[in-house]
């Protein structure tokens, strides 16, 4: 069988990765700038973080730079050790003994250890920090971004710092968290910082006027990759690995677009079934969608059955489309509740990710297989029946 030439699964560099050449020249210019510090924005699955590994990976030869993801944090003390993990393993391949001197630079209880893969050294901040009083939990990350700033400093460098899914600072430590670090990193001069977040509606009141991030970043908007490109990009890849596209990069964007990494996954279950006949057509594409949203059964009904039923109504009504979600004739419809309560718990989806809003009272399913879940699954308890290929105008 032929080699799947579409990546979905971690981190993808070309030729697996198209089109953002130049977000990587913005980000690798940041990331070698002084001082620099640049935000990139968009929303999930459009490649954020792919992009700032090459960059990263891009400038290695002549620049120092980490990355530190901060997607999974709980704690303030999450985040440091978050960018501890993320230094001590990239500039250890860099420069000597730099685990020790962070460690004696930063003055706080450490864990030293090693990796069990690469067995280079490790550091973490003790776990009884993470029970600290919040301004000393606070403390730690604003320690391990001035040690670094020293290191960098007294090599006469710049260190590029990319902090990913940063937004996540908010959660774990609200608008004192969000003030402390800019208290820290606008003194810095040898550090540049690259943050990036998906969670866009968090990421523009973080950046509003009167609070701690305004004005503080040049801006990168990552949006959607041109679905033409996308689309003649997915039917070479196709065609130079022995299965003949004929329309099928078209019809994937149309389908499961604008987020990146979904209309690869249609593509890549695409190239699968046309394998065997050697041609990917429109509507292989429509099958490849199908058993997308059959595969993903499982966990999609897990979350649908942790629902209320004002929820589920909700999100039918959204999959369904046609108007706005509070209009009177919707309410009525799904059996939704008061205009205000349906926007209530709009908005919240919008901050959980299953909602994207398109405008006042306008919505759509973030996921193409969600949305086409709830087609095939769901809509039927209503009587209404669409092609599981339906999406809203």
């Amino acid at each position: 069988m032929a080699v799947n030439p579409f990546r979905i699964h971690g981190v993808v560099e070309p030729p697996d990765f198209t089109d953002r050449e130049p977000e990587v020249a913005r980000i690798s210019a940041a990331l070698t700038e002084p001082g620099g510090k640049l935000l990139v924005y968009g929303e999930r699955r459009m490649g954020k973080t792919s992009a700032l590994r090459v960059a990263l990976a891009g400038v290695a030869e002549r620049a120092a730079g980490c990355l530190a993801d901060f997607s999974t944090a709980s704690s303030p003390v999450d985040l440091a050790n978050r960018v501890l993990d993320g230094a001590t393993k990239a500039l250890g391949r860099r420069w000597r003994d730099v685990a020790q001197e962070l460690a004696r630079r930063i003055g706080l209880s450490l864990t030293i250890g090693s990796d069990p893969t690469t067995q280079a050294p490790t550091l973490s901040l003790d776990l009884g920090l993470r029970d600290a009083p919040v301004g000393a939990q606070h403390d730690t990350l604003g320690r391990v971004l001035d040690s670094l700033e020293g290191i960098a400093a007294d090599r006469r460098v710049t260190l590029g710092l990319v902090l990913d899914e940063f937004q996540e600072i908010h959660r774990v430590g609200g608008e004192e968290a969000e003030w402390h670090l800019r208290g820290v990193i606008q003194h810095h001069k040898h550090l540049s910082y690259i943050v990036a977040g998906s969670r866009t509606h968090l990421i523009r009141r973080m950046l509003s006027r009167g609070r701690a991030f305004y004005k503080l970043f040049d801006l990168l908007p990552f949006g959607p990759i041109d679905a033409a490109h996308l689309a003649s990009w997915i039917d070479e890849r196709m065609t130079t690995h022995g299965v003949s596209a004929r329309g099928a990069g078209a019809a994937a964007a149309a389908l499961a677009g604008p987020r990146t990494r979904d209309v690869v996954q249609l593509a890549r279950k695409t190239f699968d079934l046309g394998c065997a006949a050697g041609v990917a057509d429109g509507e292989a594409v429509q099958q490849a969608f199908l058993e997308i949203v059959q595969e993903e059964d499982e966990p999609i009904r897990a979350l649908w059955e942790g629902l209320t039923p004002h929820q589920q109504n909700l999100l039918r009504a959204v999959s369904v489309g046609g108007g706005r979600l509070t209009a009177a004739i919707t309410l009525r419809r799904f059996a939704l509740k008061s205009s205000s309560a349906t926007s209530q718990a709009a908005a919240r989806f919008v901050e959980e990710g299953l909602l994207e809003q398109l405008g006042r009272g306008q919505y759509r399913i973030d996921s193409p297989f969600f949305q086409g879940w709830i087609v095939l699954k769901a809509l039927p308890d209503l009587g209404i029946h669409l092609p599981v290929t339906h999406r809203p105008s």
